[in-house]
C-alpha cells in the first residue's frame, strides 16, 4: 500500500467518525439528491379512498401520478383494517367492492382468464375468498340474512309460458331460497323485512305488499294491461302514489291499507291544439304540474322527411344579429323552445298557465300550499352571450290562481332558492349586492341583508363582472331561517321578519381573521335540525393555517384539529362514528388517515411516496411587502431545504393571480405541462417567488408590474435575490402578464413566456378554438379585466399589448406556444417570437406540434421539462449552453437529434 493510499484511508475513517459524532446528519444529507426526471415519473397518488359502513375498513388504490401507457404496474385494491393495522390486497381489475353483514364480509366482481365476470365473497377479517355459485346476482340486504336480487326466467316454448322476472331471496348461511315470480318494480321497507311490489299479470298488474317471506296482500288490481308499471313510496309516512296508463292517479297507504282515486286526467280540459308532454303530481297531492306542447307541431315534425343538404358547396354565413355565431352553432348550443307549463288545481279543477316555453321554472317543492311560483327568463340577454361571462336573466313571480306575472328582479346571475317549506325564496341581486327574500304567500320582495351591516359579496373580487355573493350555508329544518355567509361568519336570517339577523358564529371569524365555512363530505347538509352539529373549516386569512371545528346551532365552536395544513374529508362511515381524511402541506403528501368522527385517535393508513426522503425538498414561507400602489402585498417564497442566507441563489419569479392561500399545498414533482413546479426548482437549488397579483380593471398589466416588480425589488433589498440571477415565468393569463413585464423592466435576466396574449386587439376579436366562443367576455367581464369594449378603451387596449412595445424588450425569451392551443391563438406567441427575431433579440419558440394550451403528451412533457430547466440553468446558474439553444433544430433533425448536450464555453 502506498503512502498516498494510507493517507486516503485515514481521511475516510476521520470522515466516518465525524459523521457518527454528528448523528449521521452529514451522511444522510449527502445521500439526498435533487429531484430529476426519474423522480417526476415515480410519484404516486391515492385513488378512490372509501370507508366501510361501520368504519372498520378503509379501501383505496395507489397508482402513478404520471400516466404511462407502457406501464404494467399492478394497482391492487387495498383493504386496511383499522383494528389490526393490517391490509388485504386484491389484485386485478375489480369492480366496486361493497361490504355487508355489518362489515363481516365484502363482495366484488372480477373477470376470470376467459373474460367471464364472476362474483366473489370475502370473509372478513380473515380474507378468505369464495365464489358465488348461484345464477342470480349477489345482493345482500343489510340487517337481514338474505341476498335479494332479480333474475330473468326465459320463455318456456314447450309449456307456452312467457319470459318473466323472478325475485330470488336466498339465505346467506343455509343458501336456501324462495322466490316471487313475475315481479316488477319493488321496494323493501321495515329494515328489509317487508316488501312492496308490482306483480306483472297478463290482464293487468297487481300492487302487492307484505312480509318478505309472505303472505302478500293485494292493494290494487288493475284491469289495464302492463299497468301500473311503477309507484312512488314514502317509507316514513308509509304512503305513496301511482298512475294507470298516465290517466288515473291513485294515492295509497300501508298504515290503513287501501288506495283512492286522486283524479282522472281525462277530466283536465286542455287548451285547443295542446298535448301533454309531461305531468307531475305535487308532494302535497293538491296540484299537478303539466308541460304542454303544440300537438300539430309535434305531428308535423314526425311527418316531415329528413332534408339533405346540397354538398356541391358549403357556405358559412355570419350574420350580425343572429343568436349565436357559427362556431357556437356547430356545438349544438341552440336551445329549442320547451313546453309551456301549467298548474292544475285538483280540488277546483282549474288549469292555469304559469310559465311560457322560453323560461326555466322554479317550483317550491316543499310547499304544502302553493300561491306563487318563480321563473327565470334569459331571453332579453341572449344576444349578449358572447360578451357576458354568465348569461343574466330576469326573475318573474306568477300567481298560480290567476296566472298574473310580475317582474321581481333584473339582470340576475344566480337562480333564487326556495326554502324547505316552500314559503320563501332567497335571491342575490348582483347589481345592488344584497340578498332579498320573496314571500311565497304575498308575492312581495324584501331586502334581508342590509340589517347585517357587513358586505355579503366577495369584496376581493377584482374582475369587471358583478361580484358574487359569499353564499348560502344552509337552512333551518322548518324553512323559516336561512344561514348566509359574510367574509368570515355565518348569519342566521329570520325569513318571517320577526327577529333581526343574528350572527350564529358570534363574530368569532371576524374577530380572529378566520373564514368559517362548511366542509364538503358525504354527510354535509343544507338543512339543519335544532340539535344538529356541522363540520366546518376555519381558515386563517393571515397565517393560511386551517382548523377543523364542530359548529352547533347555538353557535358554539369546538376545535377538532388544527395546524399548518389543508384538510380534506373523504368520507364518514354510515354510522357516523369514523372517517377517512387527508392533510397536506409543502412537505407532507396527501396520505390517508383514519380516525374517530371527531378526528381523535388518528391512524395514518398510507405512505404513498416514501421515496421523498431520498430527495432534497423545499420549504415555503409567506412574505409581505408594500407594493407600488402603497398596499400590503403577499406572496410565497420557496427555499431549498438547505438554504443558507449567506449564499447567492438563482431566483425564479413565477405567478398567475394569487398564491398566498396555497401556502400549505403539497406540490408533487411532475413533468411540466406549462409552468415548472416550485418544489422541483427548490430541490435543484433555486428560490421560487410567487407574488399575489390583485388587479385594477382597465390596467391589468400595470397592476401586475406594481405587485411583481415591487416584490422582486423587495427580495433584492432583503439580500434574497441578486440582479443577474432572476428569472421570470408565466403561462396563459400570466403569460400575458410576463410579456407585458419584460417591456417595462430589465430587472429579469431571462423569461419563459407560455401561451401568451401579446396583442389585446386581436385577442379581443379572436375566437377560442376549443369552445368556439368569441373572446369578448374575457376582456369585458372576466380574466383579462379591461371592463370595456375595444372601442370604448382603445388607448388602454393598445397600452396593454406587449407586441407594440417589443422593441423595449432586452430580456432573452423562451416562448412556449403550441399550434393546437384551444384557448389562446398560437399566432399570439408566434408573433412575439417574430418580433424578437426581426429586432434580433435572443428568443426561442417551442411549438409541440398537435399539443394544446397545455403540453399533455408524456414525451413532450419530458422534453419541455428538460429544455425549460436548461434555459434557466444557463442564464441563472451560469451552466454551459445546451446545443439546441446555440444551433436550433432543423426540420430534418426533428426527432433525430434533440441536442440536449451542453457546449463547452
Amino acid at each position: 500500500m502506498t503512502g498516498e493510499d494510507k493517507m486516503n484511508r485515514i481521511f475516510v475513517h476521520i470522515g466516518i467518525i465525524a459523521g457518527l459524532l454528528l448523528g449521521g446528519s452529514l451522511s444522510v444529507e449527502a445521500q439526498k439528491r435533487p429531484l430529476d426526471i426519474e423522480a417526476c415519473t415515480s410519484w404516486k397518488r391515492i385513488d378512490a379512498p372509501d370507508i366501510s359502513p361501520t368504519g372498520r375498513w378503509v379501501t383505496y388504490r395507489i397508482s402513478l401520478m404520471e400516466y404511462n401507457p407502457d406501464s404494467k404496474e399492478e394497482k391492487p385494491l387495498h383493504l386496511f383494517d383499522s383494528r389490526t393495522r393490517k391490509e388485504i390486497l386484491l389484485n386485478g381489475d375489480i369492480e366496486r367492492l361493497e361490504f355487508y353483514n355489518n362489515d363481516q364480509g365484502a363482495f366484488y366482481r372480477q373477470a376470470d382468464s376467459a373474460g367471464v365476470m364472476k362474483t366473489f365473497l370475502l370473509s372478513l377479517p380473515s380474507g378468505v375468498k369464495a365464489e358465488w355459485k348461484h345464477k342470480e346476482a349477489f345482493r345482500p340486504v343489510e340487517g337481514t340474512p338474505y341476498s335479494i336480487s332479480v333474475t330473468n326466467v326465459p320463455k318456456d316454448t314447450v309449456n307456452h309460458v312467457p319470459a318473466f322476472n323472478r325475485l330470488v331471496v336466498r339465505h346467506l348461511k343455509t343458501e336456501v331460497a324462495f322466490h316471487i315470480d313475475s315481479i316488477g318494480y319493488h321496494t323493501l321497507y321495515d329494515g328489509g323485512r317487508s316488501i312492496l311490489f308490482i306483480r306483472r299479470k297478463s290482464d293487468g298488474n297487481e300492487l302487492c305488499y307484505g312480509p318478505l317471506a309472505g303472505p302478500y296482500k293485494t292493494l290494487y288490481q288493475s284491469s289495464v294491461k302492463s299497468e301500473p308499471s311503477s309507484y312512488s313510496f314514502n317509507e316514513k309516512e308509509m304512503t305513496g302514489e301511482f298512475n294507470v296508463n298516465d290517466s288515473l292517479w291513485y294515492a295509497f297507504s300501508l298504515k290503513k291499507p287501501g288506495c283512492n282515486l286522486l283524479f282522472d286526467r281525462k277530466e283536465i280540459v286542455l287548451p285547443d291544439g295542446m298535448a301533454v308532454g309531461r305531468i307531475d303530481l305535487s308532494k302535497s297531492l293538491n296540484f299537478l304540474i303539466l308541460e304542454l306542447r303544440d300537438s300539430q307541431q309535434i305531428s308535423r315534425r314526425r311527418e316531415e322527411p329528413e332534408k339533405k343538404p346540397d354538398k356541391s358547396f358549403e357556405l358559412e354565413l355570419w350574420t350580425w344579429n343572429e343568436m349565436e355565431v357559427p362556431t357556437l352553432q356547430r356545438g349544438g348550443r341552440y336551445r329549442q323552445d320547451k313546453s309551456v307549463t301549467y298548474i292544475y288545481d285538483i280540488s277546483s279543477k282549474k288549469l292555469t298557465e304559469i310559465a311560457p316555453s322560453t323560461v326555466d321554472l322554479l317550483l317550491p317543492s316543499g310547499a304544502e300550499k302553493l300561491d306563487y311560483v318563480l321563473y327565470t327568463d334569459e331571453s332579453p340577454y341572449k344576444t349578449q352571450r358572447e360578451w357576458l361571462d354568465r348569461l343574466p336573466f330576469d326573475v318573474y313571480s306568477v300567481n298560480v290562481h290567476t296566472g298574473a306575472k310580475q317582474l321581481i328582479g333584473r339582470n340576475y346571475r344566480t337562480a333564487p332558492k326556495w326554502s324547505m317549506n316552500g314559503k320563501w325564496a332567497v335571491m342575490y341581486d348582483p347589481i345592488a349586492q344584497v340578498w332579498n327574500k320573496f314571500d311565497g304567500a304575498t308575492g312581495k320582495v324584501v331586502n334581508i341583508s342590509d340589517a347585517i351591516g357587513y358586505p355579503m359579496f366577495v369584496e376581493s373580487y377584482d374582475k369587471p363582472a358583478p361580484a358574487p355573493a359569499y353564499g348560502i350555508a344552509g337552512w333551518t329544518a322548518d324553512g323559516n331561517n336561512v344561514f348566509l355567509y359574510d367574509a368570515y361568519d355565518w348569519w342566521k336570517v329570520d325569513l318571517t321578519g320577526e327577529r333581526q339577523p343574528e350572527c350564529l358564529t358570534k363574530g368569532y371569524g371576524r374577530k380572529h381573521g378566520k373564514s368559517i365555512r362548511k366542509m364538503t363530505s358525504n354527510i354535509d347538509k343544507d338543512v339543519f335540525q335544532k340539535d344538529e352539529t356541522v363540520i366546518v373549516s376555519l381558515w386563517d386569512k393571515d397565517t393560511m393555517d386551517e382548523g377543523v371545528y364542530q359548529l352547533d346551532m347555538k353557535g358554539r365552536l369546538k376545535k377538532l384539529m388544527e395546524g399548518n395544513y389543508v384538510y380534506t374529508i373523504h368520507r364518514f362511515s354510515d354510522n357516523h362514528k369514523y372517517c377517512v381524511w387527508n392533510r397536506q402541506n409543502v412537505s407532507e403528501f396527501r396520505d390517508l388517515w383514519w380516525s374517530k368522527a371527531d378526528f381523535s385517535n388518528p391512524v395514518r393508513v398510507t405512505d404513498a411516496n416514501p421515496q421523498q426522503a431520498d430527495y432534497k425538498w423545499g420549504t415555503v414561507k409567506l412574505v409581505k411587502w408594500t407594493n407600488y400602489e402603497n398596499k400590503e402585498n403577499k406572496g410565497l417564497l420557496y427555499l431549498p431545504e438547505d438554504y443558507d442566507p449567506q449564499k447567492e441563489y438563482p431566483v425564479l419569479v413565477q405567478f398567475y393571480e394569487t398564491h398566498s392561500g396555497e401556502l400549505n399545498i403539497y406540490h408533487a414533482p411532475l413533468l411540466s405541462s406549462a409552468l415548472g413546479d416550485p418544489v422541483y426548482f427548490a430541490s435543484n437549488g433555486y428560490i421560487v417567488f410567487m407574488p399575489d397579483v390583485h388587479f385594477t380593471v382597465g390596467t391589468p398589466g400595470q397592476s401586475c408590474y406594481d405587485a411583481v416588480v415591487s416584490g422582486t425589488k423587495y427580495l433584492i433589498e432583503q439580500g434574497i435575490a441578486h440582479p443577474g440571477k432572476i428569472g421570470l415565468q408565466g403561462h396563459s393569463w400570466s403569460g400575458y402578464q410576463t410579456s407585458y413585464l419584460v417591456t417595462k423592466t430589465d430587472i429579469f435576466t431571462c423569461a419563459n413566456i407560455a401561451a401568451p396574449i401579446t396583442d389585446m386587439v386581436t385577442g379581443y376579436l379572436g375566437i377560442r378554438n376549443g369552445s368556439g366562443l368569441p373572446r369578448y367576455f374575457m376582456y369585458e367581464e372576466t380574466q383579462s379585466r379591461m371592463g370595456k369594449t375595444l372601442w370604448e378603451a382603445k388607448d388602454k387596449y393598445l397600452a396593454s399589448s406587449a407586441i407594440l412595445e417589443a422593441d423595449k424588450i432586452h430580456t432573452p425569451l423562451l416562448i412556449l406556444h403550441n399550434d393546437q392551443d384551444e384557448a389562446v391563438a398560437y399566432e399570439q406567441g408566434r408573433a412575439l417570437y417574430l418580433a424578437m427575431r426581426r429586432l434580433q433579440r435572443p428568443a426561442w419558440l417551442l411549438n409541440y406540434k398537435g399539443e394544446g394550451h397545455f403540453v399533455m403528451g408524456r414525451g413532450a412533457q419530458k422534453d419541455w421539462t428538460i429544455r425549460m430547466m436548461q434555459f434557466f440553468d444557463y442564464y441563472l446558474k451560469g451552466t454551459k449552453e445546451p446545443r439546441w439553444m446555440k444551433e436550433g433544430i432543423h426540420l430534418r433533425e426533428r426527432g433525430i437529434d434533440q441536442k440536449y448536450d451542453l457546449l463547452e464555453k
